[in-house]
């Protein structure tokens, strides 16, 4: 199979076990995503670059992925309080892009993380097995798709 066709193939899995995860699964591939770009940010910005790549899309992640998802009528403060913290972090990740200041996103990194624990509690314990695979194989690929 030629790589065209493995990518492809590889896609329609990775869109298969999206449609089978629920929600709490969802939002805790989000986070992690979310991190991997953070952290590739942080590096470039160590490293004197600006990572406008990585920024875009956990800019994209947190507004389409997290903030999207808030539930403002039923979740009440809960949902206040969440929305707070993503509009916070979306502030961060650019001032940090602009003054080329990791410690900023790992500001932001240090905030979501207990987000993301919680959120790993509330989801099933029981992998989504396809992304599960993919992602085993090549981490690094897998955040590059997203």
């Amino acid at each position: 199979m030629g790589s065209k066709s493995a990518l492809a193939y590889a896609a329609n899995n990775v869109e298969t076990g999206v449609v089978a995860a629920n929600s709490s699964q969802l939002i805790v591939l989000v986070y992690e995503r979310l991190f991997d770009h953070l952290k590739i940010g942080k590096k470039e910005l160590e490293n004197g670059r600006y990572a406008i790549e990585s920024f875009t899309k956990a800019h994209d992640l947190i507004q389409q992925g997290l903030v999207a998802c808030i539930d403002y009528q039923e979740g009440g403060d809960i949902a206040q309080s969440l929305g707070a913290i993503y509009e916070w972090s979306l502030r961060e990740i650019i001032n940090a892009r602009v003054t080329k200041s990791p410690q900023k996103i790992q500001e932001v990194l240090d905030v979501l993380t207990p987000l993301y624990e919680a959120w790993i509690s509330l989801a099933p314990q029981e992998p989504i097995p396809v992304l599960q695979a993919i992602s085993s194989s090549n981490p690094a690929k897998v955040a590059a798709a997203y």
